[in-house]
């Protein structure tokens, strides 16, 4: 009874072992890819040709594609610009806040108790926060552990 007890706490440290070695080299991956946001940065193009047309270069500089926004005279946009299917733009100061019913409020602090009920639950036993993360790293893998009573 005792050898398959210390066979089973041996396959759990293995588990263990296993995942934080995993987390290691995730971070190790992670970090690399991380790195430079700008050597992550792609561009790409394609050729195109070019061709003199001095009418649309004409009527280009002379507005006539443009319209006028929202019946504004002085504000024109270009006919194919997407602003001109808004009917108008909200002001974003003028947004208020619904109020909270006293049940939603109940609901959102439920909530956040249980969202953050680990974090209470490893600040009261003292861990840090790496401490908490290696032991909830712990809880998942137990669960996730396959059950075998050889």
């Amino acid at each position: 009874m005792w050898h398959e007890a210390r066979r089973s706490e041996k396959k759990v440290h293995d588990l263990m072992d296993a995942a934080r070695k995993r987390a290691q080299r995730r971070a190790v991956y992670l970090a690399k890819r991380r790195g430079d946001p700008q050597q992550s940065l792609l561009v790409v193009g394609s050729r195109c040709r070019t061709y003199r047309d001095d009418g649309l270069y004409q009527a280009t500089q002379d507005q006539q594609g443009l319209i006028p926004w929202n019946g504004k005279q002085d504000v024109m946009i270009d006919r194919f610009d997407g602003r001109a299917l808004l009917d108008f733009i909200r002001d974003s100061r003028n947004i208020r806040v619904q109020e909270k019913t006293e049940e939603e409020e109940e609901l959102e602090e439920f909530v956040n108790f249980e969202r953050y009920r680990d974090l209470i639950k490893h600040r009261r036993r003292g861990f840090t926060d790496e401490e908490g993360l290696h032991h909830a790293n712990q809880e998942i893998e137990a669960k996730n552990a396959p059950y075998s009573s050889d």
